[in-house]
């Protein structure tokens, strides 16, 4: 199974396997006219899913819909704190060879040729859990290790534990791919090292940088205690191949 994963900017990517493309988080701002035709390039005559892990405008656009025009089809797999309204309104999304399912947390899915778990994010929307083809690849939207400093204890324990509530259930499942957060804002980085570590992915994939693509170097340089391939990307439309 050949896999190409593409970064555009802060959350938001492709990930490509044969003529099946999942794009991921397309956010109000970041991403130019070279980075939009680049994915529809890559989704030219695809089985495109396009994933909203929640509202938050650095993880979602409503005018993502705009890439169902080059698709075969298109299915369209958002989390229930987005407004159907805001997608279903473009007539690309209505056609007959296009879905759209609003999904809620906890809760397990079939569409069309993926198979689908939800968390809930201890931030707001979902992380997604999917199964294409056999592989399993999980995608954290804003399901991270916030400790902000300016938190009181409390609360910081309440995001953790549902962090590590996640971590524990994915270290039974034998992940595949993960895209999880990398934010040096915080002093735990928002959990990589930790993801990595107890999960143990075969290809890590760090998000949530905001264009600031170089914390990914510390991230390469850390000691981390696991076999996991991290995408080292350095700029928007960098590319990671790989086969599985």
């Amino acid at each position: 199974m050949k896999v190409q994963i593409t970064y555009l900017y802060h959350s938001c990517f492709t990930l490509q396997e044969d003529k099946k493309v999942l794009l991921f988080d397309y956010p109000e701002r970041g991403i130019d006219s070279t980075l939009d035709e680049k994915i529809r390039s890559i989704g030219q005559g695809s089985e495109l899913y396009i994933f909203i892990s929640h509202a938050h405008g650095d993880h979602f656009s409503s005018n993502v819909t705009k890439f169902s025009t080059s698709a075969q089809e298109t299915h369209h797999v958002v989390s229930n704190d987005v407004p159907k309204e805001t997608i279903i309104r473009d007539k690309a999304v209505n056609r007959n060879n296009n879905t759209f399912t609003q999904v809620d947390p906890d809760r397990n899915y079939k569409i069309k040729n993926l198979k689908l778990k939800t968390f809930k994010s201890n931030d707001a929307g979902v992380a997604f859990l999917i199964d294409l083809c056999g592989k399993k690849i999980y995608y954290g939207g804003d399901l991270a290790k916030w400790n902000w400093p300016e938190w009181s204890e409390e609360k910081v324990s309440e995001h953790v534990k549902v962090f590590e509530d996640v971590i524990n259930e994915l270290k039974n499942e034998d992940v595949d791919i993960a895209f999880s957060n990398m934010d040096e804002r915080l002093p735990s980085w928002a959990g990589p090292v930790e993801f990595i570590e107890r999960v143990n992915p075969h290809y890590f994939i760090p998000m949530h940088t905001f264009g600031n693509e170089e914390w990914i170097d510390d991230l390469v340089d850390e000691e981390i205690n696991a076999k996991s391939e991290i995408f080292h990307y350095e700029k928007p439309g960098d590319e990671f191949h790989f086969k599985l």
